[in-house]
């Protein structure tokens, strides 16, 4: 019996932390500024720890009932990834006229400069049987007057401090579009004051269930790991507007590249 105490003295002061959490977010109109001050850094530091453990657990979780994370890894293949919106359940699942800037996940933002607010995410349970991701992202534009509008995507950290020179960094997806369109992927390296860039178009092949895929040779780059910073991937729509985009899975991969 004496075993069981720590588990359940954990349990009450967790609830306990809750209740407290939620009595001061139903108080917050009222609250002082002093306070407000006070609890604000407080709440955002629970809040990304909180969503940081949902998403490790929906990948855990998720991969467990599939039996693997159903990633296509090429030969020698040292690190696979899926970004967050096809791997963990998003808060909220759907946005109506989404911001510019406006995160969906952590690591993961939509940019746009159209002044109308006729952009829709939304992310739904992927409902086929052969889905290797189990979740789908879809980005609906209406009218659009802007110049361009992107997803931007940070890669771990782990994984963008790694990158070298000897490394090619592969993007696969499967995409459906309302309408035939262009989308483009770019990779941006920031070292330093810089930031050095590499663009592919993605090609949709003949059968509209195919991946769509492109690479990245980082051999044609200058890396210095002393400078590095940090990774990310632009996903950008071309002409956007009256098209819905659905995403059924992302992931991205890297391999060392052939000597030459």
């Amino acid at each position: 019996m004496p075993s069981r105490l720590p588990s359940l003295v954990e349990s009450l002061r967790s609830r306990l932390a809750v209740r407290r959490w939620q009595r001061a977010a139903q108080s917050a109109g009222s609250l002082d500024a002093a306070t407000l001050a006070r609890l604000g850094p407080r709440a955002r530091q629970v809040a990304c720890h909180a969503r940081q453990l949902a998403e490790a657990a929906d990948r855990v979780l998720y991969d467990t009932r599939s039996g693997s994370d159903g990633i296509d890894r090429p030969a020698m293949c040292d690190w696979a990834w899926r970004p967050a919106p096809w791997a963990a359940e998003m808060t909220p699942r759907a946005v109506a006229g989404a911001v510019g800037g406006m995160q969906l996940t952590e690591g993961v933002r939509l940019f746009h400069d159209c002044p109308l607010s006729e952009i829709t995410i939304r992310q739904k349970r992927a409902t086929r049987a052969d889905a290797a991701a189990p979740f789908t992202l879809s980005v609906d534009a209406l009218g659009f007057a802007g110049s361009f509008l992107s997803l931007a995507l940070d890669l771990p950290k782990a994984a963008a401090f790694g990158l070298r020179r000897s490394h090619i960094i592969g993007i696969s997806t499967r995409l459906r579009m309302e309408r035939a369109g262009e989308m483009f992927v770019r990779l941006n390296i920031k070292q330093g004051p810089n930031t050095d860039q590499m663009v592919s178009e993605l090609h949709p092949g003949d059968r509209p269930d195919s991946p769509v895929t492109a690479e990245f040779d980082l051999g044609f780059d200058e890396i210095n790991p002393a400078k590095l910073e940090g990774a990310w991937i632009d996903l950008i729509f071309e002409r956007p507007e009256m098209n819905l985009v659905l995403i059924e899975d992302l992931t991205l991969t890297r391999r060392p590249r052939a000597d030459i």
